[in-house]
C-alpha cells in the first residue's frame, strides 16, 4: 500500500514542478528540467553512509554521469530532441529507481523509489506530450 500512495505523491509533485517551470522560465523549461535530473540522480549517491565503492555506489555514479550527460545536451540545444532527450532521461530514472537495489548502507527511506518513480514518470509524460 505504501508504494502507490507514495507513487501518486510523487506524480502531483512532478505535475506541480513542470506547471511551475513552464509559469516562471517557459523558455527554459527544458533545461531547467534537465538540471533536476541530475539534482534527482545526485540524491542516491548523496545518501549513502559510507563511501564504499562496490555495485550500488558505482550504478548511482552511472547515473549520475549519464543525467550530467543529457543536462549538458540540453545546455547546447534548444529542440523537440533535445526535449525527448530529457523526457527519456525521467523516464530511465524511474526505472532505476523502481529496480536499484541501494545496498545496506543508503539511507534512502523504503517509500522514496515510488515517489521518485511517480515523480519521474510524470515529468517525463508532460515533456513528451507538451
Amino acid at each position: 500500500m505504501e508504494q502507490p500512495v507514495s507513487a501518486a505523491v510523487g506524480a502531483v509533485a512532478g505535475v506541480g514542478t513542470d506547471v511551475l517551470v513552464e509559469k516562471l522560465a517557459p523558455r527554459h523549461r527544458t533545461l531547467a528540467l534537465a538540471a533536476g535530473l541530475v539534482t534527482a540522480a545526485a540524491i542516491y549517491p548523496i545518501a549513502r553512509r559510507r563511501r564504499s565503492f562496490g555495485g550500488p555506489l558505482l550504478r548511482e555514479v552511472a547515473g549520475l554521469v549519464a543525467a550530467g550527460a543529457v543536462a549538458s545536451m540540453a545546455a547546447q540545444e534548444r529542440s523537440t530532441r533535445t526535449r525527448n532527450l530529457v523526457a527519456a532521461g525521467w523516464a530511465a530514472h524511474a526505472a532505476f529507481d523502481m529496480l536499484h537495489d541501494p545496498g545496506r548502507d543508503s539511507a534512502i527511506p523504503s517509500w522514496y523509489p515510488a515517489m521518485c518513480a511517480g515523480y519521474d514518470l510524470a515529468v517525463a509524460g508532460r515533456l513528451v506530450t507538451a
